[in-house]
């Protein structure tokens, strides 16, 4: 919020006035008076401007930034879907039992198996048109919608672009069918990526978890200068 503080111009002329009418000529106080008026209007309209830039910059360029979702059908809502899924990744509707759709009607799977396996399971897409080492935000909904085998350890997500992790999320002791939100920054290295998020579990008596996902976004970052 800025602060300045403004005298009104009606009580300063009117100081000014009564202390000088006894001693000026008449022409001279009226010239001198439309002088300081002029002044103190500019002053006004100065300031005005200068607040209003103030608030203007304090606002933040990520307050109006909303980068346009680069991925494909991230709600899993289309007849045919550019994913590419694993074994054990299925593509659901809601039902009536199973009501896991973030948006829309549709949301995807991980059927996690026993930790014995070692097995991972991801969805891909071919990503296009991104500019080399810029950022972009790669953000969805998660949530664990079975936890009964969970007694050691827990469920992770990994992401990679072109084969290269990029980060690492460890959740052992999600809440049940409760929704959270993972945001990661990834900088591709080339325009035509591939992107996969992999489901996966540690610990050693753990036997078995669902987890889903819902609304991927990938979008060019907010910069601090206001470009994206």
């Amino acid at each position: 919020m800025f602060l300045f503080k403004y005298e009104s111009v009606s009580q300063r002329l009117h100081t000014f006035f009564l202390s000088s009418l006894p001693f000026l000529p008449i022409s001279f106080s009226i010239l001198f008076v439309t002088r300081f008026i002029m002044v103190q209007l500019k002053s006004l309209i100065l300031a005005l401007a200068s607040s209003a830039f103030f608030l203007s910059a304090s606002a933040g360029p990520c307050n109006v930034c909303s980068p346009a979702n680069i991925l494909q059908d991230g709600g899993f809502e289309g007849d045919s879907t550019p994913w590419q899924l694993d074994n054990g990744v299925t593509i659901l509707a809601n039902t009536a039992d199973a009501n896991y759709a973030q948006s829309g009607t549709h949301f995807v799977s991980f059927d996690v198996a026993e930790r014995e396996y070692s097995q991972r399971y991801s969805i891909s897409q071919q990503l296009s048109g991104l500019k080399p080492n810029q950022p972009y935000t790669l953000q969805y909904s998660y949530a664990t919608t079975d936890n009964s085998g969970i007694h050691d350890g827990g469920l992770d997500i990994v992401h990679y672009l072109d084969g290269v992790l990029v980060s690492y999320n460890n959740f052992p002791h999600q809440t049940l069918d409760v929704y959270a939100t993972e945001r990661v920054t990834i900088t591709p290295t080339s325009a035509n990526p591939v992107l996969k998020i992999s489901v996966g579990a540690s610990g050693n008596y753990f036997y078995g978890a669902t987890l889903v996902i819902d609304d991927i976004s990938l979008g060019r970052a907010c910069q601090v200068n206001g470009k994206r």
